[in-house]
């Protein structure tokens, strides 16, 4: 494998795209599960009881089973209290509540949820969301209308693999503490123990297997929940993993979960489930609200939402319409005073691989945004021709930047890939 420390190095970048004490990376929804179907019909908290209640409706054909309620509170609050059959972890002002046990929620039945927080002042919870594996799937399906076709996520998130991994397999067994001050990094995203998104994946795994059922992870929840506190009290990211290696082999057991075809599915599925909720869908959002409807455009604001985090991701599109004219932060920004969305990601991969540049170690992975440069100048939107990542930053710019070293794929339409025999660097 070329430039093996590259392999290590691209989970640093890619992993943990959430950065310490930053609460708009870490408010992100719950609608992974797509095909979910309700109305919220009560939002209320009341300070003076420090109560909050939500009641929604399910709208959708079939019975929730073991629905999961995010929200939204306010900065710096905190919730507190789990109500029976309930277990909840919060990522910056992202409340997320998932049973442990089953609940069934019938067709057109209510359910109310209840929920406390330290605040003693009045408030409306956001971007409340339920998702619930009954709902029919882990992501947010073929086509959700503001996302990508499943073909062209496939695409996507193998492309973002590359920079991860150095192959678009997604390595959902991957564990290693690369020591950049995150704890450990894992599986297919870099969820990192110490930044509040691998608790998630072993929550959401707690919930559908036990320990008795095979789950060699549900004994580190506890170390993880401390570990969690100390992130979400200092805002600063956790390098320590004491409390996880005094109870057993992490990086031993995350691959047994995912290499262990009894319980590989569920564990799979709940690394998809988290990704999508942290990576894809806040990027896919983002597109929409500034107008970037093609598949390219799309697929590289999830790059970026993942190696820089939502905020980075936001600070990026700011730089971009800046530079474009739009002090204003006009909504969409492509179709005003005449940008269009070549344009539009022309400047943002411009201001994207100035910000690597400016890092002496994001430096190293700049030939990522040289990739997604290249498919611009082929005016491959909607990602229905192959793509390969044989191109470097200095193809593409004039500037000498450094090789990151990325073994060159060949990725399909489908998703489906393969290592050419042969390849010419260039940005057309």
């Amino acid at each position: 494998m070329k430039c093996l420390g590259l392999v290590w190095f691209g989970a640093a970048l890619v992993g943990c795209g959430s950065e310490a004490g930053d609460d708009a990376s870490l408010e992100r929804t719950r609608s992974e599960l797509a095909a979910c179907s309700y109305v919220i019909t009560t939002n209320t908290y009341v300070g003076a009881d420090w109560w909050g209640t939500l009641v929604f409706k399910n709208t959708g054909a079939s019975s929730m089973t073991r629905p999961t309620i995010s929200f939204g509170i306010p900065s710096g609050v905190t919730c507190d209290h789990d109500e029976a059959g309930w277990t909840h972890t919060q990522s910056g002002s992202t409340c997320t509540y998932s049973r442990t046990s089953d609940l069934t929620v019938a067709a057109n039945a209510s359910y109310t949820f209840y929920y406390s927080t330290n605040t003693n002042q009045n408030f409306t919870a956001t971007n409340v969301t339920i998702s619930d594996p009954g709902c029919g799937g882990t992501g947010p399906g073929p086509n959700p209308g503001t996302g990508m076709t499943a073909n062209q996520k496939k695409v996507a998130e193998a492309l973002t693999s590359i920079w991860e991994n150095n192959t678009p397999t997604l390595a959902y067994a991957y564990a290693e503490n690369i020591d950049d001050g995150r704890g450990y990094t894992n599986g297919r995203a870099g969820f990192c123990t110490g930044t509040g998104d691998a608790i998630q994946v072993i929550q959401c795994y707690n919930a559908r297997r036990t320990a008795a059922n095979g789950n060699v992870m549900a004994k580190y929840m506890a170390g993880l929940t401390t570990i969690n506190n100390r992130y979400q009290s200092t805002g600063q990211n956790q390098g320590s993993t004491s409390e996880l290696d005094s109870v057993g082999n992490w990086v031993a057991d995350w691959g047994t979960s995912y290499n262990n075809t009894t319980t590989r599915a569920d564990f799979k599925a709940c690394q998809d489930e988290v990704s999508d909720r942290l990576y894809y869908t806040p990027a896919m959002n983002e597109a929409t609200k500034w107008g970037a409807t093609q598949a390219l455009s799309r697929m590289a604001l999830y790059d970026a939402n993942i190696n820089h985090g939502e905020s980075g991701l936001k600070s990026l599109i700011r730089a971009t319409n800046n530079a474009l004219g739009n002090s204003g932060q006009v909504a969409p920004a492509v179709g005003y005073n005449g940008i269009t969305e070549s344009a539009w990601l022309q400047k943002f991969l411009e201001k994207r691989r100035d910000v690597l540049a400016a890092d002496s170690t994001w430096l190293k992975a700049i030939d990522r945004v040289a990739a997604y440069e290249k498919q611009r100048r082929k005016g491959n939107w909607d990602l229905s021709a192959p793509l390969r990542n044989d191109v470097r930053a200095r193809d593409c710019w004039s500037t000498s930047y450094p090789f990151s070293g990325y073994t060159v794929r060949q990725i399909n339409a489908d998703g489906t890939w393969s290592t050419p025999t042969s390849s010419t660097f260039s940005c057309q």
